[in-house]
């Protein structure tokens, strides 16, 4: 049997330098933790 995390959210891709950034344990950031910049709100749909 395969286990599948609930929620599969796409890494977000900060901003200002770039990197992208994955949800940790299911929630994601808020700022990036390599430059510091607020990230973008996630898209609902």
């Amino acid at each position: 049997m395969c286990f599948r995390p609930a929620s599969l959210s796409k890494p977000v891709e900060c901003p200002n330098c770039k990197k992208k950034i994955s949800a940790m344990a299911g929630i994601r950031q808020k700022k990036c933790p390599f430059c510091g910049t607020e990230l973008p709100k996630e898209e609902k749909k």
